[in-house]
Parts: structure tokens; sequence; C-alpha cells
């Protein structure tokens, strides 16, 4: 008992000292070492982004813009093309030729599960990057093709109809479930579904047909390997937005049509574009332009918030004028209809401003405010999703920017990556503005040619007229501009770049050119340099310090301009006026 009663007075001591800062063994104070090193607290740790999932839905992510990939598709390999041959089987000799092409153009090839993470979560892929797939579980694929693409290590997906698995008749034999569980274990060969019985037109089936194709398939797929299955091949490519969203129900993150283009370039992740192997060069090639001429870039910069300064002068032949610095509001007028950039600026509080983006209605006359693609304006705060999927096909490429208060970002546009809020946060995930605009004419640092900018615009997009621009310069330098004369915009691209923009974009343009500074009128879409642009419906309202004129040449310019608001209010009764008098001239 003594001895319990010894040992706990020793811990109530012990532990005593350690809450007394003191040891067991009592010293003198301890002295500061002036020397040591002082280690910084330590930071409250990040959460870890969450590891990739093949098996969670993911929509397209913007970041996955910044390549081109090209996706081929393969049938049968076959030792030669004998009688009843058909044009979208290949031979063992043209399969080594498309190898040989890719290997001399320095190609990188990925697995399906490659191309899926590039796409939903925006991971880089090497350039010239190219996907092997194969449809139909053919025994020439066994026998003909995966001997060389083992000896060479080349990852490729096959995609299985379940119906035919282990079918030797007729002069295309299937592979065996033992086959494919052989390839699927190799790690080179991914299977993915193709459903049962590989319907000639998959869409045109009643729903709860579709979902048994579907469903059976993958069910009895994952059965025989032992893991999920998350990709599919559509047959024939046969797919309506109702098989897709069933697709989607059931557990598919990933599926492949048969229309052409670049993967990153496709409608949706289960729309994933590929090309019949007979293309391949012009497929290759295609996805070469369109990463150097979308351009395939996303960029994000930090904004110099600058004093707002005036420019004008001749750069590279080519009459500007522009405004630099600050930080933009976009605004849309509220009433639903259009208003001057001066009364914008005005009534928003700005030091200067510029005409905004592209809208539906062209018409000179038109009074509506419906703009053309996904936009944000601050007056309003609300996302618009851009809905007219014949008109979201023609936009795709263009650029779409976002912003907020200390950084701006530009990608080219998906309807599924950046047609919606969530797409764009992940683009820029505090952005407060964004808009499409009409192309990309100066890319780091060079100006773009008429053949490049063409990839991503409007067919007019190079008609002379008035001309607007928006971008930066390489120090973040926010930059606001127009042609003084009538120009194309490929002639604008080259006075941008030699201005010093590192990016910059197609504006709205002719009529609705318009250029504000300090309450005057620097650029006007008339040729008459006395009448205001036309009234648009969206504005970019530069908030900031204001600066001077920098130099003399930009000071004239400012001083012979005339007030922005008086402008519109004489333009604004000319134009009354003018109607009445059309109207007396109509009743006669």
């Amino acid at each position: 008992m003594h001895r319990f009663f010894l040992q706990y007075v020793a811990i109530l001591f012990v532990v005593a000292m350690a809450f007394s800062g003191c040891t067991s063994k009592l010293s003198a104070p301890k002295q500061p070492d002036l020397n040591a090193v002082v280690k910084p607290a330590s930071l409250p740790t990040v959460p870890p982004e969450p590891a990739y999932d093949p098996t969670a839905f993911a929509p397209l992510h913007p970041r996955a813009l910044s390549s081109r990939v090209t996706v081929l598709m393969f049938h049968d390999v076959v030792t030669e093309r004998g009688k009843g041959g058909v044009y979208f089987d290949s031979t063992v000799d043209e399969f080594k030729e498309i190898l040989d092409f890719f290997e001399e153009q320095g190609a990188h090839y990925l697995s399906l599960k490659e191309l899926h993470e590039h796409l939903v979560t925006g991971k880089e892929v090497p350039e010239r990057s190219v996907v092997l797939t194969f449809d139909d579980n053919y025994q020439g694929f066994y026998d003909n093709a995966w001997p060389i693409l083992k000896s060479k290590s080349i990852p490729s997906g096959m995609f299985v109809h379940t119906d035919f698995v282990g079918n030797k008749s007729g002069s295309h034999p299937k592979m065996s479930w033992d086959q494919l569980k052989e390839l699927d274990k190799s790690g080179l060969v991914e299977i993915g579904g193709h459903t049962c019985s590989h319907p000639g037109d998959l869409k045109s089936l009643p729903i709860d047909v579709q979902e048994r194709e579907l469903t059976e398939s993958k069910s009895l797929l994952e059965e025989q390997l032992g893991h999920p299955v998350p990709f599919l091949a559509y047959p024939v490519g046969s797919a309506d937005s109702k098989t897709i969203e069933l697709t989607k129900s059931l557990g598919y993150t990933m599926a492949f049509t048969m229309k052409n283009g670049p993967a990153e370039e496709s409608p949706g992740v289960l729309e994933i574009q590929r090309t019949i192997q007979t293309k391949y060069r012009d497929a290759f090639e295609q996805s070469l332009d369109r990463a150097k001429n979308v351009p395939a870039a996303v960029v994000t910069t930090d904004i110099n918030n600058a004093p707002i300064t005036l420019t004008s002068g001749e750069f590279d032949g080519i009459s500007l004028v522009f405004v630099s610095g600050g930080v933009p509001v976009s605004v849309r007028d509220p009433d639903g209809g259009r208003k001057s950039v001066g009364t914008y600026v005005e009534k928003h509080s700005g030091m200067a401003g510029m005409n905004g983006t592209f809208f539906v209605n062209a018409a000179l006359r038109g009074t509506d405010n419906a703009m053309i693609g996904p936009f944000k304006s601050q007056n309003e705060g609300v996302f618009f999703v851009d809905r007219d999927a014949r008109r979201l096909e023609k936009l795709i490429g263009r650029p779409l920017i976002a912003w907020n208060e200390t950084q701006i970002s530009v990608a080219p546009f998906s309807s599924e990556a950046l047609n919606s809020e969530d797409g764009v946060r992940e683009l820029l995930p505090e952005f407060t503005d964004c808009f499409l605009a009409g192309a990309w004419i100066v890319h780091n640092g060079q100006a773009r040619s008429r053949s490049e900018i063409s990839t991503a615009a409007a067919g007019d997009f190079n008609d002379p007229r008035k001309r607007a621009f928006f971008g930066w310069k390489s120090d973040g330098t926010l930059v606001y501009g127009a042609t003084q004369n009538v120009i194309t915009t490929s002639a604008m691209a080259r006075g941008a770049a030699a201005a010093g923009l590192q990016e910059a974009f197609l504006m709205d343009s002719g009529f609705s050119t318009s250029i504000v500074f300090n309450g005057k009128i620097l650029a006007t879409g008339h040729s008459s340099e006395s009448l205001p642009s036309r009234e648009v419906p969206h504005a970019l309202v530069i908030k900031g310090e204001l600066g001077q004129p920098i130099d003399v040449e930009s000071k004239k310019a400012f001083d012979d301009a005339k007030s922005s608001t008086e402008i519109a209010s004489e333009t604004r009764g000319e134009e009354v006026v003018k109607t009445k008098k059309r109207r007396r001239s109509r009743r006669r």
C-alpha cells in the first residue's frame, strides 16, 4: 500500500513539473539563442483535391481546352483485304503504316482513362496526343493488332458487343471471354461497352430497349472482368439527347460517337468525337491546326490596376486609340434595351468605357438586349446560359473571357465546359463578369493571321469596318481600343500587337465601335467623328484612378474630342427628327 502511495505522489510531481514548464532537474532560466533559426508556425493544411475517379461522372473541364487530342476508330485488322472486305477494316500493312506515321510525327498515345482524366479534370497531356479505339471485339485485333501494340507498349480501347463474344462464325470471328480477360489484365487494353446486340440505330429504339442494351452489356462485362466498365461507344455513333441522358444515369462516364473532330471540341463528355482510321492523316493534322489556330490555350493573368490613361497614334501603320489601366465592370441595360457607352459610363460612375461584345439582333434599329453566348454582367449579377443549340455549334472555340478585381482568364469556348456558371468557375473560381468575344486576334504578343482567326470566328469577321478590341499587356494592364479608320480585323490585330498587347480579342464593331475617356468620345463607329456610335445593350465601364493622355498626340485627340453625353443627346434628337420625316414620307 505504502509503495503504491509513493508511486502516486511521484506521478503527480512529474505532471506538475510538466505543466509548470519545469524539468525534473532545476536549473537557471535558459537564455535565448540569438543565432537560432526561428521556424514559422505551420499553416493550416489545404485539403487535397479529390482523387480522380473514372467511375464518377464529371463534365468537360475548361482547362482541358488547352489541348487537342485525336481519337481514331478502328474495326477489324486483317492479314489481307479479301473478297467481301470493307473499307473500315485495316490490313496489317495499313495498320503498321498508321503507327509508322504517328511515330514519325512524334505522337504520344493515351489510354482511355488518361483521356478521360484529361477531359474532366483539365490535367495536361503531351502535345500530339492520340487515342486508338477498336470496335466490335474482332479476333483480328487479338491475332494481328495486339502483338504489334504489345511490342510497342501502345495503349488502346476495345468496345465489345456482348451478344457476340466467342462467336467464331463467318469471315470476322470475335474474341472469347478468356482472350478479353487476358487483354484486360495486360494493362494496355481497356474494355468498354458497345451494347449487347449492336443495334443499327440505337437512338430510334424505345427507351426501355435502349436501357436493356446498355445495362445488360455493362453488367456482363463487369461480371466477367471483375471491375467497373465506365466507358462506352455508341454503335454506329447513334445517340440523341435521350440516349445520352440514359447513358449518364446508367453509370457511364465517357462515351464516343463517330462525329469527326478533336476530343476537346466534342459537345460533351458523353459525345466524344473520333475519326475513322482511313482519315488518320486528316484527323491528326486537324488537331494540330485547331491547337494552333483556335488557339488551344487557357490563359490566366493578374490584373495590373494601373492609372487609366489614353493613347492615340499609329502602330505598324494602323491608327488606334485606346484606354489602358483600371478594372472593367461589364454592364447590360437592365431595362431590356440599349444605351450609349457614354451613358453607361456616367450612370455607373466610370472613368472610361467601351462598347461590349456581340448581341443577337444586329439591326441598326434593334432595341432588345439579347446577347450571343453565355455572359454575366456585374450590374445584373446573374449568369445567362445561351440555349440556342444551332448557334452554340458555331461558337465553339471563340474566346470566353472571365474576370474579377484581381485576375482575368480566357479559354476557347466549349458548350459543355463553359455554358454554365459552374463551368466558368472551374476556369476562374471567383469571377464576377464574363462574356464571349468575337475572335482571338493576338496571342502571346503575336498578331494572328486571317486564316488563324477564321478558325473560330464569324464568316464576316474580316469585313472592313471600324473595329474594336479588348485585351491586356504582358504586365497585366488591361487595354480597351478601337481603330480610327475602316480596316480589317487582321489589320487591327497587327496594330494591337505593335501597341504591346499580349492577348487581344475582337469586340462588337462597325456602328457599335465606341471608346469613351473622361467624359469624351474618342472613337466612333460612324464615318463622321461628330456622331457617336449606336446605342448598345452591353458595355465595359472602366473604374480606377484617372491618369492623363500619355503624349502630345493623345492629349490633342482628347482636347479635340466632344462630350460623349452631349453628342448622345444631340444624336437622339437627330434620330427623332429623321424618324418623323420618314413617317411623314410614308404617309404621302
